[in-house]
């Protein structure tokens, strides 16, 4: 049970590394150092890619949870958190990379730029909330391991 606890941890902690440095580093020089219009081709061509990672990553906690949750002899509060968080993560990653950002790109192609603001605006919500619920998911078990449960 602990290797599932610490595989969900693990995963949502580099998700959330993947989140901070893509948003926070990364597009941020993008668009500072090249032009706009390259730079907002080269941040959409690795979007794709930026989901499927945060797909596979918070799909991996959210089943790692889950198990906890339905074999686990101990306290099942934590893993039913773990598997609540995971499961808004997934939800978020989903709609963002199925419904938004085929959205963002056709108003890009179609230089709509009040809808790719839409679209973006979205995205960048549902991203903080997926930061949020990961950061929430590490706290829950950092607190679990703190006050000794286990949990």
């Amino acid at each position: 049970m602990n290797l599932l606890r610490a595989l969900a941890v693990i995963c949502v902690a580099g998700w959330l590394g993947i989140m901070a440095f893509f948003s926070f580093a990364v597009a941020p020089v993008v668009f500072r150092a090249i032009d706009r219009a390259v730079a907002g081709q080269a941040v959409a061509a690795v979007l794709p890619r930026y989901y499927e990672w945060g797909l596979a990553l918070t799909a991996i906690a959210f089943v790692a949870s889950l198990i906890q949750l339905t074999t686990s002899k101990e306290g099942r509060l934590r893993p039913l958190i773990g598997a609540a968080l995971g499961v808004a993560m997934l939800v978020t990653l989903l709609w963002a990379s199925v419904v938004l950002l085929p959205r963002a790109d056709a108003a890009r192609r179609a230089r709509d730029d009040s809808a790719f603001a839409d679209a973006h605006r979205a995205s960048v919500r549902l991203n903080l909330v997926t930061l949020v619920a990961g950061a929430a998911f590490v706290a829950v078990d950092g607190i679990s391991r703190w006050r000794g449960r286990g949990q």
